[in-house]
């Protein structure tokens, strides 16, 4: 294998958690994280980005997007940050935020907030408020047809289970249309959604399963643009927490997750998975096929590891993001080079 890894930002006293990365129209890598106490977080939770302008050679400092302290024993918890890159250049971040306590458990207190960029990510504008709620967002993905969604999860009040959800804008997101349900399912904790559109333009939404027995990420499908989804379905991906999925240059999908066994056991490897259209688009299991690939191992003892976001770079390359704590006081973001040949 050929992967070659770099430290991102490794702060003394500071658990650096949940990156995303974008590509910009210009070739610049951001990054986005969290800074917080831990990984739950009681104390403070600041969203902060780095950039490189070498593809990933070199980071730039720190640079805040919103600070939060806790104020008479209350968190607003900035939770889970995402970034991307819109057709026309502008780049977006999101995120989720509560207050803790209560906690991630109160869903419908969450939202999820907006940043916008024009200048490469010199300067943002935000936050802006929206009525999305629900936790650990999606990315922004834009269909062919130029509707947006984001994915959120909540407990599902009908069966005390998780649930996966979405939200569609039609207005370039001036105005959001939600909850519509993609996955509630009395046998499953549906969560962690990621959108990915197949060629002939079918949706497919891979999930985290999180009743902790080790079962396979799950998908639906939605043929409407995101107004109905049909499943779930198993994949052959066993373990798989937070997978981040996307299409590579040649046509295959590759997904980003969290290897974790089930039962008690620790969370200790970031893996990739690479599979065809043919097998995204299989309901069923002998009909798939795919590969592992382990990015990383977290050899701490308090291992935390895989929450991740990817690109790939005009070289061909891709380039990957992950936080895990290994030889960190806390935790650490660290970068990944890889490509297809790796499988």
């Amino acid at each position: 294998m050929n992967i070659r890894k770099i430290t991102i930002a490794n702060t003394s006293n500071v658990y650096e958690c949940f990156p995303d990365i974008t590509l910009t129209k210009n070739g610049r890598l951001i990054v986005v994280y969290r800074e917080s106490d831990s990984h739950v977080t009681r104390k403070f939770s600041h969203i902060v980005y780095r950039y490189s302008d070498d593809w990933g050679e070199s980071w730039s400092e720190r640079h805040v997007l919103i600070e939060s302290y806790a104020e008479n024993g209350v968190l607003l918890k900035w939770n889970c940050p995402r970034i991307g890159t819109m057709p026309d250049g502008r780049i977006w971040i999101i995120c989720d935020r509560y207050p803790q306590p209560p906690g991630e458990m109160d869903y419908k207190q969450s939202r999820v907030c907006f940043w916008w960029s024009e200048d490469e990510g010199e300067s943002w504008k935000g936050p802006y408020e929206s009525n999305i709620y629900g936790i650990v967002p999606s990315k922004i993905f834009v269909t062919r047809k130029g509707t947006w969604l984001i994915g959120t999860h909540m407990e599902s009040p009908k069966i005390g289970k998780l649930m996966q959800m979405v939200w569609r804008s039609t207005d370039q997101g001036k105005s959001w249309q939600g909850p519509i349900t993609v996955c509630e399912d009395e046998r499953y904790n549906c969560c962690e959604g990621s959108i990915i559109q197949l060629p002939d333009g079918e949706l497919v939404c891979y999930m985290r399963e999180n009743s902790g027995m080790g079962w396979p990420a799950l998908k639906c499908f939605s043929n409407d643009d995101g107004l109905t989804w049909e499943g779930p379905y198993q994949t052959l991906i066993q373990g798989c927490h937070r997978p981040v999925a996307g299409i590579l240059s040649s046509g295959k999908i590759l997904i980003t997750y969290r290897n974790r066994l089930g039962g008690k056991s620790p969370t200790k490897d970031f893996f990739a998975y690479i599979e065809t259209i043919e097998s995204s688009k299989a309901r069923t299991i002998p009909e798939q096929a795919g590969m592992i690939l382990q990015i990383d191992h977290d050899r701490s003892s308090r291992s935390d590891t895989g929450y991740s976001g990817w690109v790939q770079l005009p070289n061909g390359k891709i380039f990957c993001v992950n936080y895990i704590v290994d030889d960190a006081e806390y935790a650490q973001i660290r970068g990944y080079w890889f490509s297809e040949d790796d499988f």
